[in-house]
């Protein structure tokens, strides 16, 4: 090569450099300016907002795992590039999509992923030091299988999937004594054929979260529900959840919506304070959410750092619930259990646990997760250790 031609080339190469510079820096400083979104309507979910700076979260690690969750959900054109994605793998005539498959009878059903390890052990370990701190309160956890390993008949033929009972198994066997593990996999089993999860949302239906209420019953020993305790009022009948925003898959018909409600003649009087919110109202439910995309929110308004939630039940029992989002749906069945739910989702919670334990006066602790939430789960144990 002339020199002629290597002093061109030099320059090319100056050029490419300088204009990917000027590329990264027009692309950091648009991120910068541009305004925080608080919800994704292609994802049917809210996005991570930027969190609170102290130095003790940063040497624990948990300011810098929220930062990433913040930076990944708030990158700009986010949703061009998923959508690229989500084309090129229906132009290709896949079956599954960004995690979701496409399944049969209108099903779209999310995929497993492998659990993290890491997380998964270091849960144990902060369970077994809380109910060791915690000796004379009793606790209970149920972590629900999802749709993909319930509704096995309904996936594409050869569905890559791991097999999430086994975790569940495995993962049982880990639990310390004193947490009594509540198995509700055989009653979503033995009624997979009923609508126990919504076709197009990641979340188990009412009637799901009620017949694993019913297990919970016989765990904690409490008054089982007469059969025609409940009535069911469905409050929604297009609901399209966040499994058909993350695939891209058309939907030919919306998910229907039920609540349950106590029977004639049956008062559920509550009070809900949503503490970081400083809101209260006297419902479980919202009816705005049922004006906007992610009908799911109809419960409890959605996820929350902390509620506080007062009952008419005469009988001064206060329950804890770690919880995610399948939660939510369970919760108006315990309210005639406990005169207090203290609800805390780990997630966005970061004051101390054990004076929260002190001031609400708390005797039984539940952990209520589903299996893909949970095996990927980072933010209990910070919570438990009080970190």
């Amino acid at each position: 090569m002339n020199r002629k031609n290597k002093i061109k080339q030099r320059q090319h190469y100056k050029t490419s450099a300088l204009l990917f510079i000027l590329f990264l820096v027009l692309f950091v400083g648009a991120n910068i300016i541009t305004k925080d979104k608080t919800f994704s309507e292609r994802e049917n979910r809210m996005l991570a907002g930027k969190p609170k700076f102290s130095v003790d979260k940063l040497l624990e690690g948990r300011f810098t795992s929220k930062f990433e969750d913040y930076v990944v959900d708030q990158f700009i054109g986010r949703d061009f590039f998923t959508n690229v994605k989500i084309n090129m793998d229906k132009l290709l005539g896949k079956k599954e999509s960004n995690g979701v498959f496409l399944g049969e009878d209108g099903y779209l059903v999310e995929n497993f992923n492998k659990p993290n390890e890491k997380a998964v052990k270091e849960n144990i370990q902060a369970i077994n030091n809380f109910s060791a701190r915690y000796k004379n309160i009793k606790q209970y956890m149920l972590i629900s299988p999802t749709a993909v390993s319930i509704l096995k008949d309904k996936l594409p033929i050869d569905a890559p999937v791991m097999d999430q009972e086994a975790y569940l198994q495995s993962y049982k066997d880990k639990l310390p004594q004193s947490v009594s593990f509540v198995d509700n996999y055989k009653t979503m089993y033995d009624h997979r054929n009923e609508y126990i999860y919504y076709k197009t949302d990641h979340h188990w239906t009412s009637l799901g979260a009620f017949y694993s209420y019913k297990e919970l019953e016989k765990s904690m020993g409490l008054e089982e529900s007469p059969e025609d305790y409940y009535t069911q009022q469905m409050v929604s009948n297009d609901f399209l959840g966040a499994l058909s925003s993350k695939s891209g898959y058309d939907v030919k018909e919306g998910d229907k919506v039920n609540v349950y409600l106590p029977a004639k003649g049956d008062s559920q009087n509550v009070v809900v304070n949503y503490v970081e919110e400083q809101e209260r109202t006297a419902t479980l439910y919202s009816s705005q959410a049922l004006k906007q995309k992610d009908n799911y929110e109809v419960f409890l308004k959605g996820n929350h750092p902390l509620v506080k939630i007062k009952t008419d039940a005469n009988n001064n029992n206060t329950l804890l619930l770690f919880k995610d989002s399948y939660a939510n749906s369970f919760i108006p069945f315990l309210v005639k259990d406990f005169s207090k739910i203290i609800v805390v989702d780990p997630r966005y919670y970061y004051e101390d646990i054990d004076s929260l334990m002190q001031q609400e006066n708390v005797n039984e602790v539940l952990y209520l997760y589903n299996a893909n939430t949970f095996f990927n789960d980072t933010s209990l144990s910070p919570v438990l250790n009080n970190e």
